[in-house]
C-alpha cells in the first residue's frame, strides 16, 4: 500500500458488483491520477455533468490533466478518497471513486462527493463505496457529511438518503443539498452548515 495512502480500515477491500464482477477498493493516492485522467474519459457528458458541474465540451486536455492531478494528491490531515479498481484488457482501471473533505470552520463535517463510471452505474458500486467512506467518516470523528448535486439527480439523491442514516435536504437554485448525520446527536444541533 501506498505511504500516502490515507484509508485507516481498509488497505484493500473486495466488493462485488450485482453483476458478479469484482472490484477492489483501496486508498486513492498521487500516482492514481493518471487512473482518475482516464477514468473522466469514460464518463457520459451528463455524468461529468452531474459530478463536476461542467459542460463536458468545456472540459479540455489540460484542465483534466491538472484536475487529477489535483484530486488524487490527498490531504490526509483533512481528505480522504477511496477508489474502486477493476482489472480490464488494458490492465487496471477506476471505475468509481468517493472521497470526502473537512470543512475548514467545521472539523466535524464534511463536503464529500461520488462518482461511478458509467458502465457500473446501477450495480450497486456506489451504495459499496458510500458504505465504506462513511466507516473512514466515523473512524475520522466526523459527524455529518455534506453532499451537493442537481435537484435532478435523483440517483445520487437516493444513494445518499437511503443509507438508512439520519438526513436533512433542501433544494437551492437547482441543486439539492444533503446533510447525512453519521454520529447520534440531539436534534437541535442538525442544522445546515454553509461549506462556502
Amino acid at each position: 500500500m501506498n505511504d500516502q495512502s490515507v484509508c485507516q480500515a481498509t488497505s484493500m477491500t473486495t466488493i462485488t458488483t450485482r453483476d458478479g464482477r469484482t472490484l477492489r477498493v483501496r486508498s486513492l493516492s498521487a500516482p492514481d491520477a493518471v487512473l482518475l485522467e482516464r477514468m473522466f474519459y469514460r464518463l457520459s457528458p451528463q455524468t461529468i455533468y452531474r459530478r463536476f458541474f461542467i459542460a463536458a465540451e468545456h472540459a479540455s486536455p489540460e484542465l483534466v490533466h491538472k484536475s487529477a492531478q489535483r484530486l488524487a494528491a490527498i490531504n490526509p490531515q483533512r481528505e480522504t478518497a477511496l477508489v474502486a479498481l477493476a482489472d480490464e484488457q488494458d490492465g487496471e482501471e477506476a471505475v468509481a471513486v468517493a472521497r470526502f473533505a473537512r470543512l475548514p470552520h467545521h472539523p466535524k463535517v464534511a463536503e464529500a462527493s461520488i462518482v461511478v463510471r458509467d458502465d457500473y452505474q446501477g450495480t450497486g458500486v456506489g451504495r459499496k463505496l458510500m458504505e465504506l467512506l462513511i466507516a473512514e467518516a466515523r473512524t475520522s470523528g466526523l459527524e455529518r457529511l455534506i453532499f451537493l448535486t442537481h435537484a435532478d439527480n435523483t440517483a445520487m439523491i437516493r444513494l445518499a438518503t437511503g443509507l438508512g442514516l439520519p438526513f436533512k435536504g433542501r433544494h437551492a437554485e437547482g441543486l439539492y443539498e444533503i446533510h447525512l448525520l453519521l454520529q447520534p446527536q440531539s436534534e437541535t444541533k442538525f442544522e445546515f452548515i454553509s461549506n462556502g
